[in-house]
């Protein structure tokens, strides 16, 4: 499901386009002497070779903040997934059911040294609370 969240946001996302200072392209439309035509033909090529199939439309000084919302919500909700995930592998390690892969040079701690502590696990695990917060 997060993947499939994570695709659509990347497909979904527009560009701001070529829009002047007030969120129009009048400053434009006066550089073209009021062709319109190349004001569009240019939204297009900078929207493209910014990597963006499409832009918005109509948007104000910078863009809607609903973008920031829509990306946010999603990498938050793949940080619960891998947050769940790692903190269900870290309770079986605990209880001994799995382990995660012990290196050659890897030590437990100085005071034990056979303890196998699931340290990607760990660390995903606070990678991923940093994602949702």
């Amino acid at each position: 499901m997060d993947l499939q969240n994570l695709k659509r946001v990347r497909d979904d996302l527009r560009f701001r386009g070529v829009k002047g200072t007030t969120g129009t392209q009048a400053s434009f439309l006066q550089l073209f002497e009021g062709d319109d035509h190349k004001v569009e033909q240019l939204d297009k090529m900078v929207t493209e070779k910014a990597g963006f199939k499409r832009a918005f439309i109509i948007t104000g000084q910078t863009y809607t903040r609903k973008v920031d919302i829509e990306v946010l919500s999603v990498l938050a909700s793949l940080g619960a997934s891998v947050h769940k995930i790692c903190t269900d592998i870290r309770l079986l390690a605990n209880l001994k059911e799995m382990e995660e892969p012990f290196e050659k040079q890897q030590i437990g701690s100085s005071a034990m040294p056979y303890k196998r502590n699931p340290m990607r696990s760990e660390r995903c695990c606070s990678l991923a609370r940093h994602l949702m917060t």
